[in-house]
């Protein structure tokens, strides 16, 4: 995606989305099989499902870092090379995905989060493939469970330019406010009206209430207005901004110490975008230590495959449960399980970024006038 020619990337932002992936890669793993590592550590291995709120926000940022603009006209010139661009973010290492965890979706003996029902094979296989599956909570989780986050966030690209629109001539700290408040507002009701209703009645309620799209909505709009804060504040000091990195990081490390005896308010996206924000804007203010080491090449690759690492673990670790040690009844510590299975998907997630990824990436633009 071009950015304006004032609007130079911010690496540390890149960087970031490793972390964040890998996090998630973890809590798919189960860290409650890491018994020799200290109890905060694990709990902070646990926080997969708060991971993916990152991503959102950080998405939302980096758009309307890309695209807001004060001047007349139209919000976003091209609306056709807008989704086009999208399009061709998401989905090629989606439908890698897609192939390597559809023998574990069609055969349900093998499908690790749960067999489908034949009957709904067909539906919710449409709906997977379209991205549409979140709007279908019992379908949230089917062939590939972390595409429910794949299906938000076509959705969100899909809102994003009236978002746009709608906040343009709308000062930035007042769009900031309001999309905060709005977070409050939806974090108090999944809290008070839809949790008992999952306590009561998991198996319908439950999915809805972690997967439903419109929930993270307004996760997504605040990281907007957080970009828009970023592009229109004078540039912070480097050490206001590496405190600001600092406690945003150290906030969340407090917080998630104990995720077992956490209050659910406590997680709530509420407190997390407080948190998030933080480090978001931190990092995305240069000068300081953290920008530098974040801004490091390695990391910057790491940042680069972090979609990819996103998209392919959980296939990856059908395969690893069917054919890996385990399967042959080998022992071995779970650390050094994990281990070898993360490289497993690190080189994996590197050859679907540089043969699949973005060569489709670039084609798909070229096609669709992009």
């Amino acid at each position: 995606m071009p950015l304006h020619a004032d609007r130079p990337p911010i690496p540390p932002l890149t960087s970031l989305r490793f972390f964040a992936a890998a996090v998630v890669v973890a809590y798919h793993y189960e860290p409650e099989r890491f018994t020799r590592v200290p109890e905060f550590l694990r709990s902070w291995l646990e926080t997969g499902y708060e991971a993916v709120t990152f991503f959102f926000m950080l998405s939302g940022f980096v758009l309307s870092y890309v695209y807001h603009r004060s001047e007349p006209g139209p919000a976003i010139a091209n609306l056709r090379s807008f989704f086009v661009a999208r399009f061709g973010r998401l989905f090629p290492a989606y439908y890698v995905s897609l192939i390597l965890a559809l023998p574990f979706f069609v055969v349900p003996d093998f499908f690790q989060e749960g067999e489908v029902a034949s009957p709904n094979l067909l539906s919710h296989g449409l709906l997977v493939v379209t991205g549409m599956q979140s709007w279908w909570p019992p379908a949230s989780l089917a062939w590939n469970p972390p595409g429910w986050s794949v299906s938000v966030e076509w959705f969100m690209y899909g809102t994003f330019p009236l978002l746009l629109w709608a906040t343009r001539y709308v000062s930035a700290s007042k769009v900031l406010v309001g999309s905060f408040l709005l977070v409050v507002a939806v974090a108090l009701f999944r809290v008070t009206v839809i949790k008992p209703l999952v306590e009561e009645d998991a198996q319908t309620w439950y999915h809805f209430s972690e997967f439903f799209p419109l929930f993270h909505l307004p996760q997504f709009i605040f990281g907007m207005a957080l970009g828009r804060v970023h592009l229109e504040s004078p540039r912070l000091p480097p050490a206001v901004a590496a405190w600001m990195f600092a406690a945003g990081l150290i906030g969340l490390l407090i917080l998630f110490v104990d995720l077992h005896s956490l209050p659910t308010r406590m997680r709530s996206n509420a407190f997390l975008v407080t948190f998030f924000a933080l480090m978001i804007y931190g990092a995305a203010q240069p000068g300081h230590l953290a920008y530098r080491v974040l801004s490091a090449p390695g990391l910057l690759y790491l940042g680069d495959i972090s979609y990819s690492i996103y998209a392919v673990h959980q296939p990856l670790e059908f395969w690893w449960e069917w054919t890996g040690p385990l399967a042959f009844d080998v022992r071995m510590p779970a650390s050094v399980d994990f281990a070898i299975f993360f490289v497993i998907v690190l080189v994996a997630a590197a050859l679907c970024y540089r043969y699949v990824e973005m060569p489709l990436r670039v084609r798909i633009r070229r096609w669709g006038g992009a």
